[in-house]
């Protein structure tokens, strides 16, 4: 395997994230919510690969790297990416990313 998500497997999981939505979330909503998801899904993934190349940069020099993160163009607060939300969501969802 390359790693490398395909077309078809990104499809598969955003349906599923759709399909956990309906069950919660009038029809007429739930894309609203999808749609912001997958856009703090995609701030979540940047922020993680730039704060990766910063520890690799700075030899996991802490105070370094969250200086240079502060001055990003924007900024993830703690406990406010993808990741946390996810994990503590209160619904129980059966979606594999």
């Amino acid at each position: 395997m390359n790693g490398k998500i395909t077309q078809e497997e990104m499809n598969d999981v955003a349906w599923k994230a759709c399909d956990s939505f309906r069950k919660v979330l009038p029809s007429a909503v739930y894309k609203d919510y999808i749609l912001a998801f997958l856009f703090l899904k995609y701030l979540s993934d940047l922020w993680k690969d730039k704060k990766e190349s910063y520890e690799k940069e700075y030899k996991n020099d802490a105070v370094r790297v969250k200086r240079k993160l502060e001055r990003e163009s924007f900024v993830l607060p703690a406990n406010s990416d993808f990741d946390f939300i996810f994990s503590n969501a209160r619904w129980s969802v059966n979606i594999v990313i």
